[in-house]
């Protein structure tokens, strides 16, 4: 009897491991091997006194058309497509229900859904930003927000999976572009 209960012990702690590392993995691997897309985006800086400091990333692309005969309904689960267009901007250029067999594609949730459209609800909504750099990061944002090349989100795509891997504007990295402005 005691025997069985070091043998469960060790399965529960061995989960309480494997469950994060297997997120851990997964997430890395989805920056270290996943396709590059850019979105436009728009990324007002909230606080949040138990998170921190992020960068709330909102690409523009928020509702998609809804293809004749998917039965989609608020709050499902579905795949999109990604196609990047001759500016490098990435959009949603199909949706199905099962995982692609070609392409690189991202499961997504649907919002308010009505016979022509869905509302898009993606997988990543948060950029965090070291405490330091967020003031700057502020400033820069009021100053660049509005202008017409705009904010791009860098997502790494696989499998499925979506990681926001940097923000960038007019081809530089958003860290960068701090660390510039505060020298």
């Amino acid at each position: 009897m005691k025997t069985l209960s070091f043998v469960i012990f060790g399965l529960a702690a061995l989960a309480q491991w494997l469950v994060p590392l297997t997120g851990i993995m997964q997430h890395e691997q989805t920056l270290a091997k996943g396709t590059l897309f850019k979105l436009k985006c728009s990324a007002p800086d909230p606080y949040d006194p138990l998170r921190g400091r992020f960068l709330a990333v909102r690409p523009e692309q928020r509702e998609v058309t809804v293809p004749a005969g998917l039965k989609l309904q608020n709050g499902m689960h579905f795949y999109a497509t990604l196609t990047t267009a001759t500016d490098g901007l990435a959009s949603i250029t199909s949706l199905s229900l099962t995982p692609p067999t070609s392409g690189d594609f991202i499961r997504l949730k649907s919002g308010y859904v009505n016979s022509e459209k869905t509302q898009i609800q993606w997988p990543f909504d948060r950029f965090y930003i070291n405490e330091k750099l967020a003031p700057e990061a502020d400033k820069w944002f009021a100053e660049n927000i509005l202008s017409a090349k705009g904010i791009l989100a860098e997502v790494r795509v696989l499998n499925g999976r979506a990681v926001l891997a940097d923000l960038s504007f007019d081809g530089k990295p958003l860290r960068e572009i701090l660390k510039s402005r505060k020298e």
